[in-house]
């Protein structure tokens, strides 16, 4: 994420307020111990904010180093209380979507048909494995009743598009 070492370093100076030098100085950051090693990984992470959009490849990684934190801390929770599935699909498929939708080049009718395609793909990907977790008592999740929750609204929606559909077919003539 750094420049590379090849690159030529060029001497900065600048004023920042107290409150964000506090963050600075205590945000963990992989590799970077001085103020110096932090001002390179956060101006290289916020060239990759405005460069990262451009491709999925790149959009896809940054989401996903943007849950770095929340991965890790989420694995060190489950070597006390175990895996959550649903947590696992959330952490996959969100930052899918996001780079889909962050790196879409939409210049043409063609082209939001297609970001369209893959982001309804996506969504109907993870609701799939949600609706997995629904066919237990009891989600693999940390709390196991967090999908049977939440989900009575999407099978009420299922229910009435199944029905109609099959009130639709009935009634067609042969």
């Amino acid at each position: 994420m750094c420049a590379t070492k090849t690159s030529t370093m060029l001497p900065v100076s600048g004023r920042i307020p107290e409150d964000l030098y506090q963050w600075l100085s205590r945000t963990p950051m992989e590799g970077a111990t001085t103020m110096s090693d932090r001002l390179r990984v956060a101006v290289a992470t916020l060239k990759r904010l405005y460069d990262g959009d451009s491709d999925y490849a790149g959009a896809l990684a940054m989401h996903r180093d943007l849950q770095s934190s929340t991965r890790r801390q989420i694995s060190q929770l489950e070597t006390k209380h175990g895996h959550s599935e649903v947590l696992a699909t959330l952490l996959e498929h969100a930052p899918a979507l996001s780079a889909t939708l962050c790196s879409a080049q939409i210049d043409s009718l063609a082209d939001a048909q297609r970001i369209e395609k893959q982001a309804t793909q996506r969504c109907l990907q993870m609701t799939e494995n949600l609706l997995r977790q629904s066919l237990t008592s009891q989600a693999r999740a940390y709390d196991g009743s967090v999908v049977a929750t939440n989900i009575q609204g999407l099978l009420e929606l299922a229910h009435l598009l199944q029905s109609g559909r099959s009130q639709a077919t009935s009634q067609q003539p042969d």
